[in-house]
């Protein structure tokens, strides 16, 4: 299949022939076939070339039209934008509620069990001090300490301590 921009050989009424001409001349002014218009057209480098008429409807007809364009204003945010945003905006929010949720919700249960190890740590603290205390076989050591103090004039006093 040839595409409709492929250059063909020129067959019309003055394409080269390979034989000598002979015959009688025909000048352009005593032409009998019909003369057709030539428009101009502008090549692929912006020149304006001349070109017969029937072949610039061909040419015009082999070019397709380009569809019009659609130049009604679109949004400035895109819809489908605007709705991953709002997806994205909405799980932060539910994710930050849940979070707290569960923050209030395992929060007395957190301070119950760090308070009652506080109170077994004390509760064990005392056991341990009062089982040393007990003699438990351990030999008791009683100390005596004996203040004496003696006033003096003008509110002075001395003090003596003896072991």
């Amino acid at each position: 299949m040839s595409h409709h921009l492929e250059p063909r050989p020129y067959t019309g009424p003055y394409a080269p022939v390979d034989a000598p001409l002979t015959g009688p001349v025909q000048l352009h002014g005593e032409r009998q076939e019909p003369t057709e218009p030539v428009v101009y057209v502008p090549d692929a480098y912006g020149r304006m070339m001349p070109v017969s008429r029937s072949q610039a409807d061909r040419l015009l007809a082999a070019v397709p039209v380009t569809a019009p364009r659609d130049l009604t204003p679109q949004p400035l945010v895109d819809s489908r934008a605007q709705l991953v945003l709002a997806a994205g905006v909405g799980t932060g929010a539910a994710a930050a509620g849940v979070g707290y949720g569960l923050g209030q919700v395992l929060a007395p249960f957190v301070a119950i069990a760090s308070s009652g190890g506080l109170w077994a740590l004390a509760l064990l603290a005392v056991l341990g001090t009062a089982s040393r205390r007990s003699g438990g076989g351990s030999q008791t050591t009683n100390t005596y300490v004996t203040n004496n103090v003696s006033a003096r004039w003008w509110g002075k006093a001395t003090t003596t301590t003896r072991n």
